[in-house]
């Protein structure tokens, strides 16, 4: 570790710091011994060490293991103080040890008031879980078949939420082993292996409440309830978090949405360097929690009522949440390739997302990205670090039709990526997985057969707008119409003109890709949920005032 990374991770507070400590916690005394943070701990204090040391112990591999001591002057803690998850680590004093403790709930006011501060404790704890899984830190054991949708599903989630982990394939020996430890048989995957025990096939909903990351939502109303953690989601949480909304996010996954899907953005803002989906999502959540914002996964939204002054949301658990407004930011998926087996190969040879979780399939083999938008770009260049050969594959005549110049050149600059222009994906072939592509040049006639176990699809968008009502005005292919679309409309009924990114029901707005008429962009995204905030301030005030 580099002097200025353990200096990062591992500050000395000032004697001002410190004080900020002493207004918002107490003082505590610990003898030798004794444990401030046990593994497992739910809304865990924080500790400022005023003499003595925390020794932070980690116990993943069965053995406890020291992490850090932290000395005079500093504190523990990382972003599971933020986000309200369990802790990973322990805390034990050594020595006569006299600290400052704030309580949980006070974080996020240590954060707000002290901004200096704030900025010291926000990178030290993101680069303290850094490290903690750079050290080999184990965490959550996913044992089961790569080949699995239930398996590729739980590691998705895990991956969105930041949740350190470990894979175990059952084809390898370290996953064989590991069943007949558990005296399991492989139709009993997925199986986790976590710090209560293990479970055998877990729901979703289960595996979040066993990791202590699915928490209940008080029943209290909400300023605005904000469906789909992706740009527009978490701009929007973020904006209405620092204005002081009482804002909840919702999400069936996790953070980050179609973005956090993507090896890597280079076109947005601030980030000349380019950095992966995943991580811009995890910023943006934490930002959002800085600010007070309830965060809840996996939770989908069934319905929306309209009741007395508030919208009634009907969750996947059977709990109602009541909010003043609603901010749909449900997001849209790429389509499933019109291939027959299509559905059949998913998750054992076709997928819809280019992660590290996904590219392990064709390490030193064929992969084939299906597509013409940045999307597909970044995923070919993506796996063209990893793969032997990537094509890529597009019905139309032109790859810089739909995809960023930048990318572009770097594709065509790339020797193991072919661009196939006017190729569709014929047919897919294998037992188990997939081993076999058909490509057809639909200007040529040439039929093409590939060896690949890995189709990376990009095509299309769909909306995710199933779910609502036909008080809903949707466009011909199922955006949400907003704003200057549904003036006209017969479904919009108050006597007034609608907000820019209001729907048909009054109070409830729609940002990003589910918009209708949206530039599918993440910045665009971003902006978007930004511009909700002021709609919903807009819609809040002529409420009261009305």
């Amino acid at each position: 570790m580099g002097d200025r990374t353990c200096e990062t991770a591992f500050p000395t507070l000032t004697e001002v710091e410190l004080g900020c400590m002493a207004e918002l916690g107490k003082p505590r005394s610990f003898k030798d011994g004794d444990v401030l943070i046990d593994i497992g701990d739910m809304d865990f204090p924080f500790y400022a060490v005023r003499s003595g040391e925390i020794v932070i112990l980690e116990s993943s591999t069965g053995e406890p293991h020291e992490v850090v001591v932290h000395g005079a002057g500093q504190f523990s803690g990382d972003v599971s103080m933020l986000t309200g998850r369990p802790a990973l680590v322990s805390a034990v004093a050594r020595g006569a040890t006299e600290v400052y403790e704030v309580p949980a709930a006070r974080i996020r006011q240590l954060l707000n008031e002290c901004p200096d501060l704030s900025d010291k404790l926000l990178e030290a704890f993101q680069l303290r879980r850094e490290l903690l899984e750079a050290a080999g830190f184990v965490g959550v054991r996913i044992i089961g078949d790569a080949d699995s949708k239930e398996t590729l599903e739980l590691r998705e989630f895990l991956y969105k939420n930041k949740v350190p982990h470990k894979f175990e394939d059952i084809d390898d020996d370290a996953g064989r082993e590991a069943l007949r430890a558990f005296e399991l048989g492989p139709e009993q995957t997925p199986v986790i292996a976590c710090s209560k025990g293990f479970i055998v096939r877990p729901t979703l909903p289960e595996f979040a409440e066993a990791l202590g990351i699915s928490r209940a939502i008080p029943d209290e109303r909400y300023d605005v309830t904000i469906i789909g953690a992706g740009p527009a989601g978490l701009g929007a949480a973020v904006y209405a978090g620092s204005e002081g909304l009482r804002t909840l996010l919702l999400d069936r996954m996790g953070p980050g949405g179609q973005t956090g899907q993507s090896s890597k953005i280079e076109n947005y803002l601030g980030f000349p360097s380019g950095l992966p989906g995943a991580e811009l999502g995890n910023r943006g959540f934490l930002q959002a929690v800085k600010f007070g914002v309830e965060f809840r996964a996996p939770f989908s939204v069934h319905g929306i009522e309209r009741k007395t002054g508030e919208y009634a949301l009907d969750l996947c658990n059977g709990q109602a949440v009541r909010s003043r407004t609603v901010l749909i930011a449900t997001g849209a998926s790429y389509r499933r390739l019109p291939v027959e087996d299509c559905e059949r190969f998913e998750g054992a040879g076709v997928y819809y997302a280019a992660t590290s979780v996904e590219a392990r399939y064709c390490r030193g083999k064929t992969a084939i990205v299906v597509g013409g938008g940045n999307s597909a770009g970044q995923a070919a260049m993506f796996l063209a670090r990893l793969a032997k050969k990537v094509f890529l594959v597009l019905r139309g005549d032109d790859l810089g039709a739909r995809m960023s110049t930048y990318l572009v050149r770097r594709i065509e600059h790339a020797q193991n990526i072919e661009v196939l222009l006017h190729t569709v994906v014929e047919s897919l072939h294998g037992e188990k997985r997939l081993t076999e592509v058909v490509l057809h040049n639909r200007e040529s006639g040439e039929r093409r057969r590939v060896d690949c176990n890995a189709v990376f699809s990009f095509v299309g968008a769909h909306p995710h707008t199933e779910w609502l009502d036909e008080s809903f005005s949707k466009d011909e292919h199922g955006f949400l119409r907003t704003g200057p679309m549904i003036s006209d409309d017969p479904l919009w009924t108050p006597d007034r003109t609608p907000c820019e990114l209001e729907t048909t029901r009054p109070g409830v707005f729609a940002a990003g890709d589910v918009r209708s008429g949206t530039t599918k962009r993440c910045a665009f995204a971003v902006g978007d949920g930004a511009l909700a905030v002021t709609c919903v301030h807009w819609y809040l005030g002529h409420e009261q005032s009305a």
